[in-house]
């Protein structure tokens, strides 16, 4: 037994993300300047101990025209009041818009490591939507700071310190800066991370692969949904049909492109600049149904190690439940709230792709918690309800929509006007499942990421 001791304390060192920083005074200064009267494109916020590994995408954001700074959480937590680090970051992010006129905010951190506590912490909203009635994350928090146009709004109108209650809280919901979120639980992830955004946004650029796409899925539902019996299939055809331009692979359980994982895996393989599923979601796998209603597994977290797409990361949008839950942790185990038996994983999904070295994505797009859609076509106009009436087939259709018709060129604008247009086409006042899709859906990955990358010069 004594033996066994300090093997266990290494190891939950190692898991917790253990470790001191080795910046000093002066460094951490250098790289947070504190030129407050100076405009800026993108804030990045992270704990001191990422600061040495984050340097070299401020230098490369500077280079491109996305002049960016850094500010370390223990600053804010310092300088700021507010009733938890979560308020107190947002209220930093009211100053940053107000003092900097900053577009972007990249979340630098996650949990530390597999143990509860955060390097930033994700904001937990109350939403009973008849399913399921816990707490779920949400970084819309983060990126709706005002109401009724420039009041901060804490999503506490009632002051009871329970936030974003259906019934009780009063709160505006759309986007005022475009947040991303890369929940970095170890210094490691942060280098890999910082070289892949450089990596895509300096040789992507008119590149062939990019213009691959790949959507996968199935009957999503079986036994209900005609006309559009596979709903998972139905979706990808719509949204395919708008990519002009892009040479689209369909994995289709109802094609037999789609039997397991090995087809993804050879799809992401060969390059591509984005994947889309429609389907169902745990937080480290997928899953869908043949036409028969056998399951099919599309993909695993314990396949990404074989994703050998260096220089080639597609940004990967997953229209299902839970892939972007980064609450996950093997510890979970012992917390009564947890979300089933995947709750008690390493990494969801997600992020696992997005922090591959030398392979995976470059960012991810998905639900933290439950999410909903529409089956079948009511008013018999030939377009599936599940992209036509709302929730989350209309969510992604509307991101591509954005980047083919409307051209936007930053992921963080695709991601979070999709959410705006979404608050002002819907009833998100009113109806809960629509509330719960704008505040649920995640940009994993950096917001000023200029899709398909910069030209050379």
């Amino acid at each position: 037994m004594k033996k066994i001791i300090p093997i266990f304390l290494i190891g939950i060192l190692v898991l917790s993300g253990f470790g001191a920083s080795a910046i000093s005074e002066k460094e951490r200064k250098t790289i947070a300047p504190s030129l407050y009267t100076d405009e800026f494109d993108m804030v990045i916020i992270a704990p001191e101990k990422f600061l040495s590994s984050i340097q070299p995408l401020i230098d490369h954001k500077n280079s491109h025209g996305v002049q960016t700074f850094l500010k370390i959480t223990e600053e804010i937590y310092g300088e700021y009041d507010g009733r938890d680090k979560a308020e107190q970051i947002k209220y930093f992010i009211k100053d940053a818009i107000e003092e900097h006129g900053i577009n972007y905010v990249l979340l630098m951190g996650g949990r530390k490591g597999q143990l509860p506590n955060y390097y930033i912490p994700g904001r937990y909203v109350i939403l009973d939507d008849g399913y399921f009635d816990q707490p779920y994350l949400s970084d819309l928090y983060y990126a709706d700071i005002y109401k009724n146009g420039n009041e901060f709004d804490d999503w506490d109108s009632n002051d009871d310190d329970i936030f974003a209650e259906w019934g009780k809280d009063i709160l505006d919901l759309e986007p005022d800066v475009y947040v991303g979120r890369l929940p970095c639980r170890y210094l490691f992830e942060v280098k890999i991370v910082v070289d892949k955004i450089i990596e895509y946004e300096t040789s992507t650029y008119s590149q062939e692969w990019f213009n691959r796409m790949v959507v996968l899925g199935g009957d999503t539902n079986p036994g209900i949904g005609d006309p559009f019996p596979n709903e998972g299939e139905a979706v990808c055809d719509y949204i395919s049909d708008m990519m002009i331009g892009f040479d689209i692979t369909k994995l289709y359980c109802s094609y037999g492109t789609l039997t397991g994982h090995a087809e993804l895996l050879d799809a992401m393989n060969q390059g591509c600049g984005f994947v889309l599923y429609e389907g169902h979601g745990l937080q480290n796998r997928i899953e869908t149904f043949d036409p028969n209603g056998n399951p099919v597994e599309p993909f695993h977290n314990k396949y990404i190690p074989f994703l050998r797409n260096k220089g080639q990361y597609p940004i990967c949008v997953f229209g299902c439940c839970v892939t972007a839950k980064f609450d996950v942790s093997i510890l979970n185990i012992f917390n009564p709230n947890r979300f089933g038996r995947s709750d008690c994983t390493l990494e969801e999904i997600g992020w696992r792709l997005v922090r591959k070295p030398n392979g995976g994505s470059i960012a991810h797009i998905g639900a933290t918690s439950v999410v909903w859609g529409y089956t079948g076509d009511v008013n018999v106009n030939g377009i599936p309800d599940s992209v036509e009436n709302g929730l989350l087939g209309w969510i992604n259709a509307e991101f591509f929509r954005l980047y083919i018709e409307e051209e936007y060129q930053f992921l963080g604008e695709l991601h979070w006007e999709t959410i705006r247009n979404y608050c002002n086409t819907f009833s998100v006042h009113s109806d809960k499942l629509d509330c719960k899709q704008v505040q649920e859906i995640t940009l994993i990955g950096d917001p000023s990421l200029k899709v398909g990358g910069y030209p050379t010069v």
